[in-house]
């Protein structure tokens, strides 16, 4: 779908109607956009939704995506968004829109890109004409996420989540990272509320935004809602009898995650004929294919491989999150977190690092995975936090 050259972004703005970067109608445009967020943080404000010692933090927060597309990096670096941004106008003009639906696994699904685009649709802003839009409608759907975080945690350190680069870069461009984290950390806080019909919806929207982060999701749903937190005995037999389905039904997943897998190596520039994974090699093949391929996704890329002072940033940002991971485990009885929760919560994480580790292969998109990841587990941790904290006052 809109499969357009990227190399000019100039003439792919102007071909998929947008007003050029850099222009006195792209100012204008997205100036409106964000002076109406902006209306939106002041009446949220008025209305104690959002904190008014935090105003100024969400005025700076609001303003970026000023300073990442045509400023900080050329657009055609994260081509997506111009595939995004197309279709969403096509939505608002009720255009008839190619590859609306897609087969997939011999079942026909709706398109990823259409199903951001049509929720988009559905946030009033005042301009869609220019590729950094999208990000303000990320902007907003945030804020308004935001407004539900601070009535159930701690309000400084969810103010402080805005701050991380990575959050501060994704919310910054028109991508579907910031719908993903919005579902998947609502789909984790109504799963432990044990709220299932919500924790249901969140996790069908998230199935159509992204489904590789499903499953992980799923396995502690089950876990949780069986009951197995009650004793390390019940987890360690839940982790033994997941391993033993991944080996009983290896035929059956493997060759999913095997297309799955192909996909992203001729994505990121693979030729067929270089892809060199066998699915009848077996399981234990698959092993040895997984557990280099976890590690590789844990800390790649290293400065050295990324190149420039964006590399070493992502680096440092990376290895800086693991430290806090560590810092939280170390702390779970200082926080009053059952280590037995966690640790069903922690499967499921495990579980979606592992099913990324192995179908991802450009190291220069392992910081977009991880982000999409990991975020939805720092806003619930937060939430963990603050709500222990409120059990023991």
């Amino acid at each position: 779908m809109f499969n357009v050259d990227v190399t000019n972004v100039f003439n792919v703005d102007q071909a998929l109607g947008f007003f050029p970067g850099f222009s006195i109608e792209y100012f204008l445009s997205e100036l409106s956009n964000y002076l109406l967020l902006v209306l939106f943080l002041i009446i949220f404000v008025r209305i104690k939704l959002i904190p008014k010692e935090y105003f100024l933090i969400w005025m700076i927060f609001l303003i970026s995506p000023f300073f990442f597309n045509y400023l900080l990096f050329d657009p055609g670096y994260m081509g997506d968004q111009f595939r995004y941004m197309g279709v969403l106008n096509f939505v608002h003009q009720g255009a008839e829109i190619p590859d609306k639906f897609l087969d997939k696994f011999g079942f026909s699904t709706i398109s990823t890109v259409y199903f951001v685009a049509s929720l988009w649709s559905y946030v009033p802003i005042f301009s869609t004409m220019t590729l950094i839009s999208g990000a303000f409608i990320n902007k907003f759907l945030l804020l308004t996420f935001y407004c539900y975080l601070y009535r159930i945690a701690d309000k400084k350190l969810i103010t402080l989540t805005l701050i991380i680069p990575s959050f501060l870069l994704y919310s910054s461009v028109s991508l579907r990272e910031i719908p993903i984290i919005i579902f998947a950390t609502l789909a984790l806080i109504f799963m432990y509320k044990k709220k299932v019909i919500l924790m249901l919806l969140s996790l069908l929207f998230l199935f159509f935004v992204k489904l590789q982060n499903v499953p992980g999701l799923l396995v502690i749903a089950l876990g949780y809602f069986l009951n197995l937190q009650k004793s390390y005995f019940r987890i360690t037999l839940y982790s033994i009898l997941l391993i033993a389905i991944s080996f009983l039904f290896y035929d059956f997943y493997i060759p999913y995650l095997d297309l799955y897998k192909l996909a992203f190596f001729v994505e990121d520039g693979g030729g067929e004929i270089d892809y060199t994974f066998n699915i009848n090699d077996g399981y234990f093949a698959f092993l040895s294919d997984l557990i280099p391929s976890f590690f590789n996704f844990l800390f790649r890329p290293f400065p050295f491989e990324a190149g420039g002072l964006l590399g070493v940033a992502v680096f440092v940002e990376v290895m800086a999150l693991y430290g806090v991971f560590a810092f939280f485990i170390y702390k779970l009885d200082h926080f009053n977190i059952d280590i037995k929760i966690f640790l069903i919560f922690a499967l499921g994480l495990l579980a979606t690092i592992l099913l990324y580790s192995f179908i991802a292969s450009n190291f220069g998109t392992f910081s977009r995975y991880r982000f999409s990841i990991y975020y939805p587990f720092i806003i619930f941790f937060i939430f963990l936090i603050s709500e222990n904290n409120s059990k023991r006052i």
